[in-house]
């Protein structure tokens, strides 16, 4: 079987580049990719959201009338165990879009004060659901466990989906290499 080539789209320099430019320089881009400016941030976390949140409530269900063919204590169970993965996941992509254009360490801060929140807030869940009589631990880590991997796989999929550059495609200075100094490697 015969593998076919990717084509890449190779963009010339200006047919009359200026006069200090000393050499020409071709640039080689990948057609498989859309730059992210095209969407706005508000879009990339609405289709991430998307992504994640309808498999993972398809999922949910399923694991609620499994949980009634057991009985009534085990889907209202894995009703709880879905609903605290969406909440949960759900609330990191809002924190993730309201601070998506703020400095890198002030989202750092906030990410982790949003996980500390999250296990804060399960390990008391935990602790108040551990002695009630219409729970069953069983369903509920089960649904929690099945809830969070489609969640993850699904919103990985969605991002993947998305095609942000992890550079700058259009960023002149990857090209401008008069402008370096070359370093002293003594």
């Amino acid at each position: 079987m015969a593998r076919k080539a990717f084509r890449r789209k190779t963009i010339e320099p200006d047919p009359a580049p200026p006069a200090a430019c000393l050499t020409t320089q071709t640039r080689q881009v990948s057609l498989s990719a859309t730059p992210a400016s095209t969407a706005s941030q508000s879009d990339a976390f609405a289709q991430l959201l998307r992504g994640s949140l309808l498999p993972t409530v398809v999922v949910a269900l399923g694991c609620v009338v499994i949980g009634l063919f057991s009985s009534p204590k085990a889907a209202w169970s894995a009703a709880v165990g879905a609903a605290l993965v969406i909440f949960f996941f759900s609330l990191t992509l809002l924190v993730m879009k309201r601070t998506a254009e703020m400095a890198p360490t002030t989202v750092m801060l906030v990410v982790m004060l949003t996980y500390t929140f999250k296990v804060i807030v399960l390990g008391v869940a935990m602790f108040v659901l551990r002695d009630v009589s219409w729970v069953s631990g069983y369903a509920v880590g089960l649904t929690i466990t099945v809830c969070a991997l489609v969640w993850l796989f699904f919103e990985m999929r969605a991002y993947k989906r998305l095609r942000i550059f992890a550079y700058d495609p259009d960023g002149a200075a990857a090209l401008d290499t008069t402008s370096r100094e070359p370093r002293d490697e003594s």
